[in-house]
């Protein structure tokens, strides 16, 4: 039986759950709830924002992709890599002492006020001697990988990716634009041979399995943007999947109204963002207007 550790709180986490759990419709999978855990409110404590975490091409918003897009030239070759179940595999030991290693070694970054042996044991206590219980009473470890919902899942997974970035950069040259989303990677290259040598590069410097979407009619689809090649520069607009139903919060439902302006706006401001052309704009917002009029607003 295969297990998820969510967080209540955690919107990263659990949209990343729903789409693996899509992924392996035909498994058995159980969701544990992590906020009753004793180590959840250290491991958030644990979980700040640092100069140690390697972001070198990490993105956070939508935003800071659409922006390196619009200075990037759109020659070459489009592509996206993922890894495969990044949080359930990142190696715990290993990274661990990759974040140690930053903290108290590396030069260019202050340590911490703390012992390093008992930073060393309070990631390790979060981590591979959290203990979890499912609504049965049944008890349960995560023995290696880090758990989905965990406040240090998304620290794990970026600290990880981001050193093995710079160890793989170090030994062969950077493609013409490449960009991370967790486990998600955006990247332009000169050729689909170069961006192939670096999937292996990246298999060589990891314990990770690498895929390759290739771009269609160079067109591809990355986060919620759909990006298209032309000959100068990209051509952005919003992405939605073919198994959309066009479903959002309900404008009679009981919710809050300040949820319901909130639905509008995130619908608008998507628009106005992730549409490069103003016919592609006005297309989207009476595409999402017909959405919200189906959803009784």
């Amino acid at each position: 039986m295969a297990k998820m550790f969510l967080s209540e709180r955690d919107s990263i986490s659990k949209k990343r759950a729903r789409e693996k759990l899509a992924k392996h419709t035909d498994s058995n999978f159980e969701f544990l709830c992590q906020i009753p855990a004793p180590t959840y409110l250290l491991a958030k404590r644990l979980y700040t924002n640092t100069p140690y975490v390697p972001d070198a091409y990490s993105l956070k918003p939508s935003a800071e992709f659409l922006e390196a897009l619009r200075v990037t030239p759109a020659g070459g070759y489009i592509a996206s890599m993922e890894v495969e179940s990044l949080f359930t595999n990142v190696p715990v030991d290993e990274t661990i002492q990759m974040i140690l290693d930053k903290v108290y070694r590396d030069p260019d970054t202050p340590p911490l006020n703390i012992p390093e042996h008992a930073l060393r044991a309070l990631l390790e206590i979060c981590t591979k001697k959290a203990p979890f219980s499912d609504h049965r009473g049944r008890m349960y470890t995560q023995i290696d990988g880090v758990a989905m919902g965990s406040p240090l899942g998304v620290l794990f997974a970026n600290f990880y990716m981001g050193t093995v970035e710079e160890r793989v950069f170090q030994n062969s040259s950077k493609p013409r634009m490449y960009v991370r989303y967790i486990d998600d990677t955006f990247v332009s290259a000169d050729s689909q041979e170069e961006i192939e040598r670096l999937r292996r590069g990246f298999h060589d410097h990891s314990c990770f399995s690498f895929t390759i979407e290739h771009c269609q009619d160079r067109r591809l689809p990355f986060l919620d943007v759909l990006v298209e090649q032309q000959v100068t520069r990209f051509r952005t607009n919003v992405y939605t999947k073919p198994t959309n139903l066009g479903m959002c919060m309900n404008g009679k439902s009981e919710c809050p109204e300040r949820y319901k302006h909130s639905t509008i706006s995130a619908f608008v401001r998507r628009a106005l963002s992730h549409c490069s052309p103003w016919r592609d704009t006005h297309s989207e917002l009476e595409r999402t207007a017909q959405v919200l009029v189906d959803n009784g607003h």
